[in-house]
């Protein structure tokens, strides 16, 4: 006990006086042989109004009870169980004490004899007062705190979250539940914004594509955007999208004159061919440098070297490449004016490369370097120029990029109003060191050509984005809110990001992303990096000291982070954190910009879709595997004689 002595002494008296009142009920209500000896003194007590009626005496026992537990303070018990220890005791307790009256309706007027009726209400009394008098002191045992009860911080870590579906022309609006004030409630993950970029971050299987990049072709599509989908796994999303571009153009969402290409440098009978080196693409020197430098870049995966001799070099190899860009596009017209022919020019000899580079003015300021190297015969300097260009590049040079490229299919830009189209650039696993730097050429061409006004709103939307190089990609994330053309950009960890682009580059782009939005995460880069955007809110700290004689409850408010990296780290499949940009105006109608949520995706209406896919349709028929080989071996050999005719010319 925790009382003083006097105090100890007062709580005693109050427990006998508690079963002193029990037994005089007892004496006053049942007849014992005795109670003849006893009967002047019962008759003066049974004259006192609570006496006078046994539920009135039932009645005050149970006031003194609760008097004398009122008023202890038992020391506190960390293990107590309130049902076990209070609620069953207390109700078979009330069951017992008041229900043994019914015991009494047996007796007999006049008897003097103890029945065994009169045996059953001594002993129901007594029990349930105990029980009484036992739960009520535990209620005092209690510690009146969340003491061990939220043992990973949920209350404090909780924030109301958007209830209301906020769609707009271009909004993505995922449905979602959320934890807050203790129980689950259904809201809305709305990105309004998309304009201004967005990551989805999470491991393999945190669900990052199927409840956001997924949910982007999804609904975008459904609002008439000209999409953009890079398939790391193809055909995983381009059967989604296909789906959706067929839907909507029967239901009208999208306008008729939409079409549906893909781009595939592993399965080319499901491909289009495309020329991103086309003359009109390349008007002056500066766009083939551009050009060179992105495919160059792509090939390196955006390393920017370390000084001195590598950026002598790199620099030395982009000239050349852009040189030969720039005078393909030039001859006739730009008659020639496409990757093959220019990846078959530059296998050629030094002297051949020269004598032609060399004959285009324009092109001396580029080659200069090389022609003084070249007059003086410093052969090991050519070789250190041209090695890392030549090593590079000879990868991409196959008989499959040589027919997509030789072709022109389609409009690369897929947001022309005249002739708008999905595009999905496929890749493989297997393949993907090749086929990236192909895919990164089509893509570093295609934002230029779409990152312009006057056309249909566009949705870029690329899983996987450290398997694809974009160039200047922080450029286009400042730039494409004004054009309208949405990124979405899904990688499983920021040290990818890294790798791809740089820590400088990398640091840029994380910067002015504007919606963020991760499943489940490892990197220590990573976490600490979205637990500090997500920032720190006041939290209540409480802490509990039990001492022998007392026991203090201190409580305090302190900031710390809303969702901090423990948790991230181990979210559920399907449960997302994130932060989102908000239009102007829309800060009054949302509690937060921050989400901490699960998606609530109808999952048998995506199950009946996914039922309802098609085989995407293949573009060439080539007929048996013979016959396939030999079209692309004479499309090859096309092609470098058409590059000798030309050399020719100039040797």
């Amino acid at each position: 006990m925790e009382e003083s002595k006097e105090l100890q002494k007062l709580y005693g008296f109050m427990q006998a006086f508690i079963y002193i009142t029990v037994c005089i009920e007892i004496l006053l209500f049942v007849h014992f042989p005795f109670s003849e000896q006893i009967m002047p003194l019962l008759s003066k007590m049974a004259k006192i109004p609570i006496y006078s009626n046994i539920l009135y005496s039932k009645l005050f026992t149970f006031f003194i009870i609760m008097v004398t537990c009122i008023g202890t303070r038992s020391k506190k018990d960390l293990e107590l169980d309130p049902t076990k220890q209070i609620i069953f005791p207390l109700i078979f307790g009330f069951i017992m004490f008041f229900g043994s009256i019914c015991f009494l309706l047996f007796k007999e007027k006049g008897e003097t004899s103890l029945e065994w009726y009169n045996i059953a209400y001594i002993i129901l009394s007594i029990i349930g007062a105990t029980l009484i008098n036992s739960a009520l002191d535990n209620i005092s045992k209690r510690i009146k705190s969340n003491f061990m009860k939220d043992r990973f911080n949920i209350e404090n870590e909780s924030f109301e979250q958007s209830k209301d579906k906020v769609e707009t022309e271009y909004s993505v609006n995922i449905p979602m539940k959320f934890f807050y004030n203790r129980k689950w409630h259904n809201g809305w993950l709305n990105i309004c914004n998309c304009f201004r970029g967005t990551f989805v971050i999470g491991t393999p299987g945190s669900g990052k594509s199927f409840s956001v990049i997924n949910s982007f072709i999804r609904q975008h599509s459904a609002k008439g955007f000209a999409e953009v989908v890079y398939d790391f796994k193809f055909p995983e999303l381009a059967k989604i999208a296909y789906y959706n571009y067929q839907k909507n153009k029967q239901l009208g969402k999208i306008p008729s004159n939409f079409k549906f290409n893909v781009i595939n440098f592993s399965d080319i009978e499901y491909s289009r061919r495309i020329n991103p080196l086309k003359r009109e693409y390349i008007e002056i020197l500066a766009d083939a440098t551009e050009t060179a430098e992105a495919l160059y870049e792509s090939l390196q995966k955006g390393d920017k070297g370390s000084g001195g001799n590598s950026d002598f070099f790199k620099t030395s190899a982009v000239n050349l490449l852009a040189a030969s860009i720039y005078f393909w596009s030039r001859y006739e017209n730009g008659k020639y004016s496409d990757l093959p022919h220019v990846l078959a020019f530059l296998n050629q000899e030094y002297d051949v490369l020269f004598k032609v580079l060399f004959s285009e003015p324009e092109l001396k300021s580029l080659v200069s370097p090389f022609e003084a190297a070249y007059k003086s015969g410093a052969v090991d300097q050519l070789e250190g120029q041209m090695a890392s260009l030549k090593v590079q590049l000879s990868r991409l040079a196959t008989k499959e990029s040589f027919w997509v490229f030789s072709g022109n299919d389609f409009n690369l830009k897929v947001s022309d109003k005249k002739d708008p189209s999905y595009l999905i650039i496929a890749n493989n696993p297997k393949t993907q060191s090749m086929n990236s730097a192909l895919n990164a050429l089509i893509i570093n061409r295609l934002t230029r050509l779409v990152n312009t006004k006057g056309n249909y709103p566009t949705s870029i939307i690329v899983d996987e984005c450290p398997t694809l190089y974009f160039y200047q990609l922080a450029t286009l994330l400042s730039t494409a809110r004004s054009n309208k053309v949405s990124i979405c950009l899904g990688l499983q960890e920021l040290p990818q990001l890294e790798e791809q682009y740089g820590k400088a580059t990398a640091k840029t782009i994380t910067s002015i992303i504007g919606n963020t939005l991760s499943g489940q995460a490892k990197a220590p880069e990573t976490l600490d990096w979205l637990q500090k955007l997500f920032g720190k809110v006041k939290q209540v700290k409480e802490g509990v000291t039990i001492r022998r004689n007392e026991t203090t409850i201190n409580m305090n408010e302190q900031m710390d982070f809303v969702i901090p990296a423990s948790k991230i780290s181990s979210l559920q499949a399907g449960t997302l954190v994130g932060q989102v940009a908000l239009d102007f105006g829309q800060e009054d109608n949302f509690p937060t910009a921050m989400y901490h949520c699960k998606t609530n995706l109808d999952l048998k209406k995506i199950k009946k879709e996914e039922e309802a896919y098609k085989e995407l349709p293949k573009v060439y028929n080539f007929g048996t595997a013979d016959n396939r080989e030999k079209l692309l071996q004479k499309n090859f050999k096309r092609i470098y004689d058409e590059v000798e005719t030309v050399i020719e010319q100039y040797v």
